[in-house]
């Protein structure tokens, strides 16, 4: 990459032609800088032109704050993937940003009476900092904001994702300047809020695409729809993908075994539990899923794009199976088994040494898994190719782990078994053909 490429900067925008939109001024602050609220919260925002300027707070250490802030808020979003049978690429830079610091910059935050309105990441650290805002503004006399609290009062919808370094460099010779904060996107993009007319005030996005103010049955049905339609796909797929060689979500939709594995499981098990949700809307729900997941210009990597599986499993997965146990008297058999193949995947885990990052290899392949340090933890004492009886034993019943003990499911214990035994005997194992 030529690094003596300009770097992302308000002063280098007219030379590309970027138009400049960026809001007059900061009236709302963000807690928190994840790829949810980056890449597609924000980027929905600053679609909308509706004069929101953001001040993002650092919430973790990870440095985001200064690289944000050396480019003056400013970011790219590289969005590409297929809308219908269109191929479509296109670089969105993000202008409703208009700075970024750390937990030392709370307090004059605070004290603008001009901001309006708080964006709330779901981490205890951006929840902690929220709070603290909202004491500072209480001792200065200044009136209390909204806050919009990622995954209670907003559902982001869209697979973006901060760039890994190699993506970064290939994606930065190509729009002939550096970002350092450069992240990617498939088009799909929802942005879901659960909203009080004052927010609605505050947060005028009414009429923007891809935004909706829901009501709480509205909004409780897209969080559902999210959890046990699209996120159930990617736990089906996610962990037997890997464990089958597949790198890619578009690797695990071309694996023919995997693909119609993942067919049998929505129209046999997902779609029969969730059977109270309006057909049409349900069926549009899968065939946008699987839309999305079939996306080859994403190469989204199947870990990173399927990352926290447990909570994944917990939110959305654990009650259509127990839906389905007491239904039909026995676990249902491909998310029984995609359990059993999250399970082995997780018990190959090791932190490593150097980064303290905690990955899985295959061969000479190592991945990193994103998921909770704390659930990690509890695989750490289990291993891979331990007997298959003792590892379910062990898995299932950590109640710490899945916040009840899965061997309440009536033969999910020697189903989970039975499935890792045959893993163990072959890595590329999937059921097939069963009822």
């Amino acid at each position: 990459m030529n690094m003596d490429m300009p770097r992302l900067h308000p002063d280098m925008m007219a030379r590309y032609e970027i138009e400049d939109h960026r809001p007059a001024r900061v009236n709302a602050v963000q807690f928190g800088m994840s790829e949810a609220l980056l890449g597609t919260v924000d980027r929905l925002i600053d679609d909308a032109r509706a004069g929101i300027g953001i001040a993002c707070v650092e919430a973790d250490a990870s440095g985001y704050a200064r690289r944000l802030d050396a480019q003056k808020g400013l970011y790219t979003v590289v969005i590409r993937g297929y809308v219908g049978e269109e191929a479509v690429r296109r670089e969105q830079v993000v202008q409703c940003v208009l700075s970024a610091c750390g937990p030392e910059g709370l307090e004059a935050l605070a004290s603008n009476p001009e901001i309006a309105l708080g964006i709330v990441d779901d981490a205890p650290e951006a929840r902690a900092l929220a709070a603290r805002f909202a004491e500072l503004r209480r001792d200065l006399g200044l009136d209390e904001i909204p806050l919009l609290r990622l995954g209670e009062d907003m559902l982001p919808d869209s697979l973006a994702f901060r760039s890994e370094p190699d993506e970064a460099r290939r994606e930065c010779a190509e729009m002939n300047y550096l970002d350092d904060m450069l992240h990617l996107a498939e088009p799909y993009a929802r942005l879901t809020i659960r909203a009080s007319d004052r927010l609605r005030a505050a947060f005028p996005l009414d009429n923007a695409e891809g935004v909706r103010f829901a009501d709480e049955a509205a909004f409780r049905l897209a969080a559902r729809l999210r959890a046990q339609v699209f996120d159930a796909g990617l736990f089906l797929m996610a962990a037997a993908g890997w464990l089958n060689g597949c790198d890619t979500l578009s690797d695990c939709m071309r694996h023919e075994r995997l693909r119609r594995f993942v067919g049998e499981g929505f129209t046999q098990e997902i779609m029969p539990a969730l059977e109270d949700v309006d057909r049409a809307i349900l069926e549009r729900a899968v065939i946008d899923s699987f839309a999305r997941y079939e996306n080859p210009l994403n190469r989204n990597r199947i870990l990173r794009a399927a990352d926290h599986l447990l909570s994944r499993f917990t939110q959305g997965v654990f009650p259509m199976m127990k839906a389905l146990e007491e239904q039909n008297f026995e676990p249902p058999r491909r998310l029984s088994f995609a359990l059993a193949a999250t399970i082995m995947l997780y018990a190959g885990a090791r932190r490593q040494p150097e980064t303290g990052a905690c990955a899985v290899a295959r061969g000479k392949q190592a991945e990193t898994l994103h998921d909770d340090p704390e659930a990690l933890e509890c695989f750490f004492t289990l291993a891979h190719d331990m007997p298959p009886e003792s590892l379910a034993y062990a898995a299932l019943a950590d109640r710490e782990l899945w916040g009840a003990d899965l061997r309440q499911i009536e033969g999910l214990e020697a189903r989970v078994a039975l499935d890792l035994a045959a893993m163990q005997r072959d890595p590329g194992y999937i059921p097939e053909g069963t009822p």
